[in-house]
C-alpha cells in the first residue's frame, strides 16, 4: 500500500517513471517548462519530476505525478470507478447482487477515520514565502498553489467536500480561492454567508495519489471524496483535525489552516490555464491563512497545465472511464461518450446512440447536457452506433455526410458554461450547440431513402487478409 507521497515517489522511482532534477532551477517558469517539455514528448506517458535543489528553498518539489496513463491504471487496478458508483448512487443498476453489496460494503468500510492533528514530525511555518509555489507561466498574475486539496465543511449538515482549486498568493497570508460557483467549496461559502458566518478551510498540499486524484474527480453529490479514496485504496482514509479547521489526510507533507470570509472578494488572475489561454482576471474568494505546517522532509507537490498535452489531460481520459456507465444510466440509448483532449474535456462532447425513434439522437443529447459537470460542454455531437468516436476520421466523415446544417445543427441560447471559457460574452453564461450526425429516418422528415453504406462482407475481408498474408 502507498502510504503518503513519499511512498508514492517511491513507487513511480521503481517502474522508471519518475525523474530525478539535481541541476539548480528557478520555482518561476523553469520547473513549468522542464513538465512541459516531458508532457509534450511523452504525451500521457510523462515521468514524474522530482526538483531536489529549488533555487532559494531547501524544499524539494515534486511535478507531472499523474501524467502516465499507465501509472493511472496501476493504481486503480481491480477497482472499477463505474461499477463502484453505479453500486452506490443505483444499486438497482449493479451488475448482480453480489454487485450491489459489495458497492454498498466497500462505502461503509472506507469510511474515513478522524483523529487529532499532532504536531510531531511536523514544523511550524511562518509563512507562505518558505513554500516553493511556482510562479507557472510568464504573464501569471503571481505565484499560484496549482495542486491543493482543499477541505471545507458544511455549515447545514457537516459533510465534508474535498476538492483541487487553484490559490493566487496575494502575500505572506492570504491567497484566492478559485472555486467556481457549482464546486463544493462554493457551495459550503455560500451556506456560510447564508449564516452571517466565515468558513473555515484546511489546505492539504502533498498527501498520497489516492487522496488527490479523489479531490480532483467530479464525484456525484453524496460521494465523500476521502470515502471514495479509500475504497480505490482498500484501505480506510486517515484524517487529522486540528481545532475546528476541518480534517485533512493525515500523511500530508504541508497543511494550510485558514478561513474564508464568503463576501470578501479579490480579483484573481490572469493565470495560464488548460485551454491554453490565460485566463481572463475575476473576483475570487480570499483565504486567510492562520497556520502552515510542513514535515521536517516535506516535499511540494505540483502541478503544470496548459496547452494539450499535459497532465490534467491524462486524468482527465482516465476519468472518462466513470463517466460513461453514469450517462447510460440516465439515458439507455447511449452507448459511449468521449471529450477529446484537444476539446479541451470541457467543450467539446462526442456520444455514441442506438436510435430506435425519431430525435431519440435529440434526446441523448439534451439528456447529456443535464448531467452534473456535462451540463458545461458547449458542443455536442452524436453519431450513429457504427461509428467509433474516439477516430476523428470517422467522425468527421459522418459529420461531412450525415448532417445537413439546418436541420441538424441546433443553438441553444442562456445556457451556463465552464468559468474557464473566455469565449463567452459574459461570465459562465453562454450557449451550446447540439449537432445530429445520425443518419435520418423519414420519421425525422427525411423525404428520401437514406443511401446505404459502401462495405465488404466479413467472410469476404477475412480470406483476402489471408492471401494478403502470403503476400510476403
Amino acid at each position: 500500500m502507498i502510504k503518503d507521497l513519499h511512498d508514492y515517489l517511491d513507487y513511480l522511482s521503481s517502474r522508471r517513471r519518475l525523474a530525478h532534477v539535481k541541476d539548480r532551477v528557478s520555482a518561476e517558469l523553469e520547473i513549468t517548462a522542464f513538465t512541459d517539455r516531458e508532457d509534450k514528448e511523452r504525451r500521457y506517458d510523462g515521468r514524474a519530476l522530482l526538483f531536489s535543489n529549488v533555487d532559494g528553498y531547501d524544499m524539494p518539489v515534486a511535478t507531472n505525478l499523474f501524467g502516465s496513463m499507465s501509472t493511472l491504471k496501476e493504481l486503480f487496478d481491480g477497482f472499477s470507478i463505474s461499477d463502484t458508483i453505479s453500486s452506490i448512487m443505483h444499486p438497482k443498476h449493479a451488475a448482480n447482487t453480489a454487485s450491489m453489496l459489495k458497492g454498498a460494503k466497500a462505502m461503509l468500510d472506507s469510511k474515513p477515520k478522524v483523529v487529532s492533528f499532532s504536531r510531531s514530525g511536523y514544523e511550524k511555518l511562518g509563512s507562505l514565502d518558505e513554500l516553493p509555489i511556482l510562479k507557472v507561466w510568464p504573464k501569471d498574475a503571481g505565484k499560484f498553489i496549482t495542486l491543493p486539496v482543499v477541505v471545507t465543511e458544511s455549515p447545514e449538515d457537516g459533510s465534508l467536500n474535498a476538492g483541487v482549486y487553484r490559490m493566487q498568493v496575494f502575500d505572506d497570508t492570504t491567497t484566492g480561492m478559485h472555486w467556481q460557483a457549482q464546486k463544493g467549496g462554493s457551495l459550503h461559502a455560500y451556506e456560510a454567508m447564508k449564516r452571517g458566518k466565515k468558513l473555515d478551510v484546511s489546505v492539504a498540499i502533498g498527501t498520497d495519489p489516492f487522496n488527490m486524484l479523489s479531490a480532483a474527480t467530479p464525484l456525484p453529490q453524496g460521494i465523500n471524496e476521502f470515502a471514495f479514496a479509500g475504497m480505490a485504496r482498500r484501505a480506510r482514509t486517515l484524517l487529522a483535525k486540528n481545532g475546528s479547521y476541518p480534517p485533512v489526510p493525515a500523511n500530508s507533507e504541508i497543511i494550510i489552516n485558514g478561513y474564508v470570509e464568503p463576501g470578501e472578494k479579490r480579483t484573481e488572475g490572469p493565470f495560464g490555464d488548460h485551454t491554453g489561454y490565460y485566463s481572463i482576471p475575476e473576483e475570487a474568494n480570499v483565504f486567510h491563512i492562520k497556520e502552515i505546517y510542513a514535515k521536517k522532509d516535506a516535499v511540494y507537490a505540483a502541478s503544470v497545465v496548459g496547452f494539450p498535452w499535459s497532465e490534467d489531460g491524462a486524468i482527465g481520459l482516465f476519468m472518462m472511464d466513470y463517466l460513461k456507465p453514469m450517462v447510460s444510466l440516465v439515458n439507455d440509448s447511449i452507448i459511449d461518450i468521449y471529450l477529446p483532449p484537444e476539446g479541451l474535456f470541457t467543450d467539446v462532447c462526442f456520444i455514441k446512440v442506438k436510435k430506435r425513434f425519431p430525435g431519440e439522437a435529440k434526446k441523448a443529447m439534451f439528456s447529456v447536457l443535464g448531467l452534473g459537470q456535462l451540463s458545461f460542454v458547449k458542443m455536442i455531437v452524436a453519431f450513429d452506433d457504427d461509428i467509433d468516436i474516439k477516430d476523428l476520421s470517422r467522425v468527421l466523415w459522418a459529420m461531412a455526410s450525415r448532417v445537413e446544417p439546418e436541420r441538424d445543427i441546433q443553438v441553444i441560447k442562456g445556457t451556463p458554461t465552464d468559468t474557464l471559457d473566455h469565449t463567452a460574452n459574459l461570465p459562465a453564461f453562454g450557449s451550446k450547440v447540439m449537432i445530429d450526425a445520425t443518419k435520418k429516418s423519414k420519421g425525422e422528415g427525411y423525404g428520401r431513402e437514406w443511401p446505404e453504406t459502401i462495405s465488404m462482407s466479413n467472410d469476404l475481408i477475412d480470406a483476402v487478409g489471408r492471401k494478403w498474408r502470403s503476400l510476403g
